[in-house]
């Protein structure tokens, strides 16, 4: 199996992603050849200077294949995010607010990366002398990191993103039962200064919470008792994609697992108007009016007849489909098994905001 598929099949089917302890920094890799294929691979990549507020940083990204990565530690110190490591597990846990990033090594050239369980697809990290690296994109994406490249200079000028003058928190709802234990994670705000939107917002996420603990607890009622080790999971999670210009978006993710060869995750995106509330369609934020349905649809078509993992069936884009913003683009996405094989995941679509007004 191809090595993003085979990473993503197992986010998939772990659903989401499980502690975390200690920290070394390090990874201790037992191969040699895998130590000089690291030695070989920094070698081979350029090193960029980091500025985190304007000032210097000690520690170097690197640029690798287009790639600009910066050293874990890095976003420690300047930050201030804790890392923590599961030597056992060997996954690194970045963060410890809403939105945690998670690095699982599965291997030298293997560093899956997800965001409170979601994967969150190539490229991966880097072990590069013993150390992680992760993508700048991904800590721009999920982790509150906004930077300037000077592609002349080699140099990435950080700062902390802009976003709504909101605090975002988790919250958790739980139930156990004698075959399985329910657990899910959903977003609450606070600060907003609009009461009824405040209080909009946190209904139809607490809602959402609540209508998947009751449905797990409605299939294990009615399911025969597992075998023994083999406990049935429930497991809900979220993570916040946008957070800026009076906009919020969240993209929430369900994984069940009742027996066979591997678990089921749903995911479904909500993007609100922090000025009332407001639930906002893909049809708010790009342009469906006049050809521009067809437009997208035409896209998505063909972007999925591209795809060798596509199983067809594929009639148009609904008016309730699901997306999730992002900075400067609108992401599309569809269902596992809806469109394309499970080993592809959750077919994605990227529209860029400018592009498509």
């Amino acid at each position: 199996m191809k090595r993003n598929l085979r990473i993503c099949a197992s986010f998939i089917a772990a659903g989401v992603l499980i502690g975390s302890l200690g920290w070394t920094g390090q990874v201790i890799e037992a191969n040699g050849s895998a130590q000089a294929a690291a030695a070989s691979q920094k070698k081979s990549s350029k090193e960029v200077v980091l500025k985190w507020n304007g000032k210097v940083l000690s520690q170097k990204g690197i640029l690798s294949n287009g790639v600009t990565y910066v050293p874990a530690t890095a976003v420690r110190d300047a930050l201030g995010l804790p890392i923590k490591y599961d030597a056992k597990a060997r996954a690194y846990t970045l963060g410890d607010g809403y939105n945690r990033l998670k690095a699982v090594v599965y291997a030298s050239k293997d560093i899956g990366l997800s965001v409170n369980g979601l994967y969150i697809g190539e490229p991966g990290g880097q072990i590069i002398d013993g150390r992680l690296y992760i993508p700048y994109k991904v800590l721009s994406d999920y982790m509150g990191v906004q930077g300037q490249w000077n592609a002349a200079q080699k140099t990435l000028s950080m700062v902390p993103k802009k976003q709504n003058a909101i605090t975002i928190s988790a919250k958790t709802l739980k139930e156990s039962t004698d075959k399985a234990n329910i657990q899910v994670r959903y977003a609450q705000i606070s600060g907003l200064g609009n009461d009824k939107a405040q209080s909009a917002i946190n209904e139809t996420l607490k809602q959402h919470a609540e209508r998947f603990i009751e449905a797990a607890k409605e299939q294990v009622a009615e399911a025969p008792s597992p075998e023994p080790g083999m406990e049935y999971e429930f497991q809900g999670d979220f993570v916040v994609t946008y957070n800026a210009e009076g906009l919020l978006s969240i993209l929430t993710s369900e994984y069940t697992y009742t027996g066979g060869a591997h678990g089921m995750t749903y995911r479904q995106g909500y993007t609100f108007s922090l000025e009332d509330g407001s639930l906002q369609s893909l049809g708010d934020v790009i342009n469906l009016k006049g050809d521009g349905k067809k437009k997208l649809n035409d896209y998505v078509l063909k972007k999925f007849k591209a795809n060798e993992g596509y199983l067809g069936g594929f009639e148009g884009v609904s008016d309730d489909a699901d997306f999730y913003l992002k900075d400067g683009a609108a992401v599309l996405f569809f269902q596992l098994y809806e469109y394309t094989a499970y080993a592809y995941g959750f077919p994605e679509f990227e529209l860029k905001l400018k592009e498509w007004k």
